[in-house]
């Protein structure tokens, strides 16, 4: 049997050190911990048996969250929310299930919180009784949670299990590790270098161009960073250039003949707060990335033929260096 408990987490992140139980004041940041979408995994077996999303139903004031199952056995789905209740004078959070147990509802309480142990009582009821009471600790670690269950009356949850964070960025933007590295290349007969970077926890990527002098000297010519857009489930790139230009895309990733392609259609403003607009394409071929860039537009209209039009245009073929 598959019973689980999942409890809430906060779209926001907190470096609070609580070691009583939260007040009404606090109790938001003490939550905090609980933050990002999870996979459920048995303590025991290792196996994923479950997965829940969470977000803020009203900011620091109530928080909502969705489970559902995964894998073999009896299907079930859950929804709850949590909060500082006033009455209780503690957290308190309140879901209803579908699931072996028929209709059921689950209620917690957050009983005390120390340093990175949170210890919950809960209370579960079916439509004509309480079908089960059991303490809940939960142990925050570099990799997630930790929880482990001890029972105190009616019918037994798994002992233990495991929270494991889910990298949306990655799942939305599988190629982000093709793109990682040093990549050489030449612009205008200028040598440039390219960096792109994880950031932290590997949920974004950084990526800055610079001018390579003669001198070895480099100057940073742009940044661009990709970042996941929870609401559109997308990963979204934003351009800072040198010159004061700034602008945003929606990268779109597929495959050519066996290499990993990515087009781009970068909208924003220069310094002086004209629009301006490209189309990009990229192909990545193991060490090797061609970048076209097309359809330069100024207030919708497009560069005019010539020099300065094919220099901007010319393919750039990058090479990314050796570790």
């Amino acid at each position: 049997m598959r019973r689980l408990t999942t409890i809430l987490t906060v779209a926001i992140g907190t470096t609070a050190i609580h070691a009583a139980p939260p007040t009404a004041e606090d109790w938001w940041t003490a939550m905090g911990r609980y933050t990002g979408d999870h996979m459920l995994k048995d303590g025991e077996s290792g196996e994923v048996v479950g997965a829940f999303e969470v977000e803020w139903g009203v900011p620091f004031e109530r928080i909502n969250y969705r489970f559902h199952s995964i894998g073999e056995g009896p299907a079930s789905m859950s929804t709850g929310f949590c909060g500082w209740d006033a009455a209780l004078g503690k957290v308190r959070f309140l879901e209803v299930e579908t699931g072996p147990d028929g209709i059921v509802t689950t209620m917690g309480t957050l009983a005390d919180v120390d340093g990175m142990t949170y210890t919950w009582n809960v209370r579960t009821w079916n439509e004509k009784k309480e079908i089960r009471a059991f303490e809940m600790t939960d142990v925050f670690n570099a990799d997630g949670v930790d929880r482990s269950n001890k029972m105190k009356s009616g019918s037994p949850v798994p002992a233990s299990m495991t929270w494991t964070p889910v990298n949306q960025f990655q799942k939305a933007f599988p190629i982000a590790d093709q793109l990682v590295g040093t990549w050489n290349f030449t612009e205008n007969d200028q040598a440039k270098i390219a960096k792109v970077e994880w950031g932290p926890g590997k949920k974004t990527l950084v990526e800055t161009t610079h001018t390579v002098g003669a001198d070895g000297k480099t100057t940073e010519d742009s940044t661009v960073t990709y970042m996941y857009d929870r609401v559109a489930d997308r990963v979204r790139m934003h351009f800072m250039g040198a010159n004061g230009s700034s602008g945003w895309a929606t990268p779109v990733s597929g495959k050519i003949d066996g290499a990993t392609t990515m087009e781009i259609s970068w909208r924003g403003r220069n310094a002086i707060g004209d629009r301006i607009a490209a189309l990009g394409f990229r192909k990545l071929d193991g060490d090797t990335m061609t970048l076209t860039m097309t359809e330069f537009k100024l207030e919708g209209v497009s560069l005019p033929e010539g020099a300065a039009r094919d220099a901007m245009t010319t393919p750039k073929v990058l090479t990314r260096a050796k570790k």
